[in-house]
């Protein structure tokens, strides 16, 4: 593998990890309020749901490497690693950022081979640093992702209604 080019990396499915974050808080809660008689009990069980926490937030992590040569996407908590080479990821259209109204966040998209990697970026200086990173070294920049992507998310009405449209048109 070449020289690393710009890497960035989020949770794959932050709704997911968010719910999953606050059943745990609640559980905590829970806990706390029902064992305020027995201290050092409370902070064992409340160690545990932390390391829990942590170790669900790790397998949701999806790091997306813009290496010389092509992409590699990892997977936390998952083994094997997905190596797209650049060719294909600068004429496939295999990459798109998209800009998420409802989370006020943006997103890098990947589908490649029957997957579709979604990586919540945090910031829109950390989307701008990336794509000058890969218009200085790849002479490419990733483009917007294409309305049928975006509605593909919404949920399978929308898809249906968007492949209707395009396929009446």
């Amino acid at each position: 593998m070449g020289r690393v080019v710009a890497r960035v990396s989020g949770p794959e499915r932050p709704e997911d990890v968010l719910a999953q974050v606050l059943a745990l808080a609640f559980l905590s809660i829970i806990i706390a309020l029902s064992n305020t008689t027995v201290g050092p009990y409370l902070s064992v069980a409340l160690g545990i749901i932390t390391g829990v926490l942590f170790i669900i937030m790790l397998q949701h992590m999806v790091t997306a490497t813009f290496t010389e040569d092509g992409l590699i996407i990892e997977r936390g908590g998952r083994r094997g690693r997905v190596f797209i080479p650049r060719d294909v990821v600068v004429t496939g259209n295999v990459v798109c950022i998209e800009w998420d109204s409802r989370d006020r966040s943006y997103r890098m998209r990947v589908v490649y081979g029957g997957r579709d990697y979604t990586i919540s970026l945090v910031n829109k200086r950390l989307v701008d640093r990336m794509v000058d990173r890969l218009r200085r070294n790849w002479g490419w920049t990733p483009p917007e992702c294409p309305e049928y992507l975006i509605q593909a998310r919404l949920g399978s009405a929308g898809f249906n209604a968007v492949h209707r449209r395009l396929l009446c048109t």
